[in-house]
């Protein structure tokens, strides 16, 4: 395999994990409820850890972009399969999520991500119309895509998802 082009690992910020830390303790909490005993001690022993294991499972994904591949957690496809690229800001990407969502579009993306890239799929054995990669970083990323699948197609703006 030839060496990724862009790569970037899509890890909980430490304000996730400031955050679920807070949750999971106010749940372990209302679980204790002034009890004694085991039920003093066992939410405050299961339920952190059990948050700390989900955040390090989702932040285990990656994005990756070869010569000939774009790899995202839990799925690859070959450029060569790759149409339009489109860098979307918070808004284009919370549209693509949620109002202007295809169903059958693949969404790879992480709740602590904001910012994602539309990439459309090309092939006609593929009903999926596009994926929505979340990432820190939808220009780089839209640019390796670019150069990896030797200019595809021209880069957008960036200002939001584009209709079809």
């Amino acid at each position: 395999m030839s060496p990724p082009t862009y790569e970037e690992r899509l890890r909980a910020p430490l304000g996730v994990w400031a955050a679920a830390l807070g949750v999971s303790l106010v749940v372990a909490a209302t679980l204790h409820a002034g009890a004694g005993g085991v039920r003093a001690v066992a939410p405050y022993v299961v339920v952190p850890p059990l948050a700390a294991a989900v955040l390090l499972l989702r932040s285990r994904g990656r994005i990756r972009v070869t010569d000939a591949v774009l790899q995202v957690p839990g799925a690859r496809i070959p450029l060569e399969q790759l149409g339009g690229v489109t860098p979307l800001d918070a808004e284009g990407t919370r549209r693509l999520r949620g109002p202007a969502a295809d169903p059958r579009a693949y969404v790879a993306t992480r709740a602590w991500l904001s910012r994602s890239v539309q990439v459309r799929v090309e092939d006609p054995a593929d009903d999926t119309p596009y994926w929505v990669v979340g990432t820190r970083h939808p220009q780089a990323l839209a640019a390796a895509l670019q150069r990896s699948a030797g200019d595809v197609s021209p880069l957008s703006d960036g200002a939001g998802p584009e209709q079809a």
